[in-house]
């Protein structure tokens, strides 16, 4: 596809292998109060934030807990998991590097809380190579196109001169529908989504490494 000037990435599942560790740790909060983590469970709660998985979480399962105290053990859970479980997708930072040497602008837009994701980031050594990271601000998360619409602010671009790189069918189609070009990001926790994803993008990656390839090409 034709490179834009502009990239907004997501994080879990499209920079990080890491949307299967969410469910390890709502899987194990679960567990303290014997409630059962289901795949649906999994596909709602996806691209909300934090506080709205609680929330979820707390009226779904009927926790006696509230969806704050719910919302710090997973923050808790989530901060030592990306530590353990998480891993950087392969090729990640060839194609960053290869946008950058493009001249593109490179942003990162996340269902997970900054503080999180700047830990991540740097975790795992790219956090440079963004101008900016951001986290959605409602419930909802990547159900609705808050966090795309203010990255484009921030970066001074309108939604057609930039990329959006997702491995969630949610995300995809909410970017899409906003006016972004979306690529659909392949990853092994949401491929039984993949179909959905590839009739929402306008382009897609199976992987990193033939990505940076293809362009290259």
């Amino acid at each position: 596809m034709q490179l834009l000037p502009y990239a907004i990435l997501d994080m879990d599942g499209t920079l990080l292998d890491s949307s299967g560790m969410w469910d390890e740790v709502a899987r194990g909060l679960l567990a303290q109060w014997d409630a059962v983590y289901t795949p649906r469970q999994g596909d709602e709660t996806m691209t909300m934030t934090i506080d709205g998985a609680a929330a979820y979480f707390v009226e779904q399962c009927r926790l006696p807990v509230t969806p704050e105290e719910l919302a710090r053990q997973i923050r808790d859970r989530a901060r030592r998991a990306y530590g353990t479980i998480a891993t950087l997708k392969p090729g990640v930072r060839e194609a960053l590097d290869l946008m950058k040497d493009r001249g593109i602008t490179m942003c990162v837009a996340s269902g997970t809380e900054k503080p999180l994701v700047d830990a991540a980031l740097e975790q795992f050594g790219i956090l440079d190579r963004f101008a900016f990271t951001l986290s959605c601000q409602t419930p909802e998360g990547k159900a609705g196109p808050e966090v795309y619409l203010r990255a484009a602010q921030k970066l001074g671009a309108e939604p057609a001169q930039i990329m959006v790189f997702e491995d969630s069918a949610v995300a995809v189609h909410t970017a899409h529908q906003a006016g972004f070009a979306t690529i659909g990001v392949l990853d092994s926790h949401t491929r039984p989504h993949w179909p959905e994803v590839r009739r929402e993008a306008d382009d897609v990656l199976t992987d990193w490494a033939s990505w940076c390839a293809a362009i290259r090409a």
